[in-house]
């Protein structure tokens, strides 16, 4: 009986379904046929960008503050840019900044020092955190709204007073050099890192990393030094998005802030790339893989290159995605690759990087290379087709909505162009330059900025497998040493 009756059931949600889609069927048959294209297709409204009143004020100490109010929820996420990074590490200390951060969260303040730090955040599940990048530091504490108030004289206090104790300066240390004794595990780590060093030369800043011996060259007297030149009022950037009375929270925050000491702004030093263009092939050896990992190209440009958004969709339509040349060239019609990607980079402060990247099998490292080269050529020679462009542009465009879909990353773009300098409206002044950008221009910017017969070719992958393509390579190949522990800048020798 209980099988019968599940049958009938089951019958009848087939019936209902039945009529549903008839009904279904029967409107659209009455209706306009609709359209044969996506691109016939007319929208009512059209798609517009959402507006955010962020609010700024900057202190009489120099402190700067954005606050953007959002009640969806009743929490409140502030996040404090540091004008400071790695960039002001001296050299010989590669390593401290990120030791820096890790003592200031792990060790709390005298007041509250790292225990009970800990015991009064998770009892809130509440969020404080530290880290310094290349170019910027950031501070930052995740809270309940009720809790905020509680927590930001902590908060506060350990900013400005870290104990830096030896024990968790110790620990941060010994973090920091199991992370260095496992960075040559993947080909992808090895790869960038090798890469910069190539473009931006073994010493630069943009390229260094710490090693055994500049952890090991770590004193607390450097961390409290480090955090004194950042920690400064003139240094900081401080961002509020939440659910908050705007004119409450400034408030709130003039008096936190006020306190803070006022001894100038640091003016980081971004030293000038010396950089020629010219080819060459790097390898470094990686006996226990089948696949080569590949990246090639050059020197990028900066982000105020009047340029910029024609290199923007001309990056889109070499490497956007499945959609990108490259791909389609690569991958998709000779098979060649597991992954294809590329990047035309513009820094703010320094030129970043152009590269095209591809894991490929060892035995046809040398085929996917002279695809990629003969790729690059053909965009300068044979320019591009108008859809191109046209689709290159909607994608890239379509893909700044995500830059722009919460608060959060609304006041943080606004934080970071002002701590870059940039026009506040850049993001939307980025936009309409996109939208006007031709196939002229993306065909000039290809051939002026894309160096195919001067890249400088980097393959992580398995020498002995490599033995035959190593041999097929115009030029000379050179080996770059590699340790655990040590970055080798020197060359280990040519291979023929």
């Amino acid at each position: 009986m209980r099988v019968q009756r599940r049958t009938a059931l089951h019958g009848a949600g087939i019936f209902l379904l039945w009529l549903v889609l008839a009904g279904l069927l029967s409107a659209c048959a009455q209706d306009v046929p609709g359209p044969e294209s996506y691109k016939d297709l007319d929208f009512e409204q059209p798609v517009t960008w959402p507006e955010h009143d962020v609010r700024t004020l900057e202190l009489d100490n120099g402190v700067r503050l954005f606050l953007l109010e959002n009640h969806e929820l009743p929490l409140i996420d502030m996040q404090v840019t540091i004008r400071s990074g790695a960039i002001e590490v001296p050299k010989g200390k590669e390593g401290l900044a990120d030791v820096a951060a890790d003592a200031m969260r792990s060790g709390g303040s005298e007041e509250y020092p790292g225990r009970e730090l800990n015991e009064l955040l998770e009892n809130r599940a509440a969020k404080m955190g530290f880290s310094f990048s290349l170019d910027s530091g950031s501070a930052s504490l995740n809270c309940l709204k009720k809790d905020f108030p509680r927590l930001l004289p902590v908060f506060m206090d350990v900013l400005q007073n870290p104990r830096f104790p030896e024990g968790k300066i110790a620990l941060a240390k010994q973090q920091l050099r199991t992370s260095i004794s496992r960075r040559n595990d993947e080909q992808r780590d090895i790869a960038l890192r090798k890469y910069k060093k190539l473009i931006y030369g073994s010493d630069s800043v943009y390229a260094r990393v710490p090693q055994y011996k500049t952890v090991d060259a770590i004193e607390r007297e450097d961390l409290v030094r480090f955090h004194d030149e950042a920690v400064r009022a003139e240094n900081l950037y401080v961002g509020l998005v939440g659910d908050f009375d705007a004119d409450k929270m400034r408030d709130r925050l003039r008096r936190a802030f006020s306190g803070v000491k006022a001894d100038g702004r640091n003016e980081l030093d971004f030293p000038r790339v010396d950089y020629r263009y010219e080819s060459s092939v790097h390898l470094v050896d990686k006996p226990n893989v089948n696949q080569t990992y590949i990246l090639m190209g050059h020197i990028g440009d900066l982000r105020r290159n009047p340029d910029y958004p024609e290199l923007q969709v001309l990056n889109e339509l070499l490497s956007g995605g499945f959609s990108g040349r490259l791909f389609q060239e690569i991958r998709t019609k000779r098979g060649l690759a597991y992954s294809v990607f590329g990047r035309y980079g513009c820094n703010v402060d320094y030129p970043g990087m152009f590269f095209v990247g591809v894991r490929t099998k060892s035995e046809t490292t040398l085929e996917a290379i002279r695809a990629v080269r003969n790729e690059l050529e053909a965009i300068r020679s044979d320019g591009v087709a108008p859809k191109e462009v046209r689709q290159a542009k909607e994608r890239f465009l379509n893909s700044l909505v995500f830059n722009y879909d919460t608060p959060a990353k609304v006041l943080h773009r606004r934080m970071r162009y002002a701590y870059k300098g940039m026009d506040q409206d850049s993001f939307k002044e980025l936009i309409q330059e996109v939208k006007g950008v031709d196939q002229e221009g993306v065909e000039r910017v290809a051939r002026e900025y894309l160096h195919p017969e001067k890249m400088r070719i980097l393959l992580v992958g398995n020498k002995k497998a490599l033995r035959d393509e190593l041999s097929e390579m115009e030029g000379e190949v050179r080996e770059l040493e590699l340790s655990s522990g040590e970055e080798v800048s020197r060359q280990s020798g040519i291979l023929r």
